[in-house]
């Protein structure tokens, strides 16, 4: 009898034990999260809107225009939602591309007569130093006042917008983005 309470405290019992910590921290886990999600998505939202104030400043507020995503030939969904100025002074639009290190997405000002009024990169995981010097103030500026890019693809594009050396695949990246904002601006007709 002694043998089978010896095996089970042996084999049983650190299992059992490891069954009730786990229990025990997903429960926490669940718990804190319920508690903290609403604050991240509100703090979410605010910084997505004062990002959108940065890039149009004459707006007052904005409205989400329930538009339709831009997709391009290559099949791939790019814009991801699109703010309309309450006020009629634009629109910005976020889109994502693809980038080096995944995923990049920008928010592009749109002003109510169609030309980029500046670029914001909001999320990306490019490699710091180098992916991100095309995130540079410099490079983005290019874009500002821009009404058509012609192409998608950086290399396709006048000599008015450089991309950056080393951060070819990022400068790519982010024209794209600004390509399919403004091309989302015009399927909706711009601003009404």
């Amino acid at each position: 009898m002694e043998n089978k309470n010896s095996a089970f405290k042996e084999y049983f019992s650190p299992i059992l034990v490891l069954v009730i910590i786990c229990f025990v921290v997903t429960f926490l886990l669940a718990f804190v999260y319920g508690i903290t999600k609403p604050i991240i998505d509100e703090n979410t939202a605010k910084a997505a809107s004062e990002a959108r104030m940065e890039l149009l400043k004459d707006a007052d507020n904005f409205s989400d225009s329930g538009a339709d995503l831009f997709v391009l030939e290559d099949g791939k969904v790019y814009a991801v939602d699109c703010y309309t100025a309450d006020n009629g002074a634009g629109m910005v639009v976020t889109v994502k591309s693809n980038s080096y290190g995944g995923l990049l997405t920008a928010m592009v000002g749109i002003d109510k007569d169609g030309a980029v009024t500046g670029v914001k990169i909001t999320e990306h995981a490019d490699t710091p130093g180098v992916g991100t010097k095309a995130q540079a103030e410099g490079h983005l500026g290019q874009y500002a006042g821009h009404t058509e890019l012609g192409s998608d693809t950086i290399k396709d594009h006048a000599d008015d917008i450089v991309e950056v050396t080393g951060a070819s695949v990022s400068s790519g990246a982010i024209h794209k983005a600004v390509y399919c904002a403004l091309e989302q601006y015009k399927a909706m007709g711009g601003v009404k």
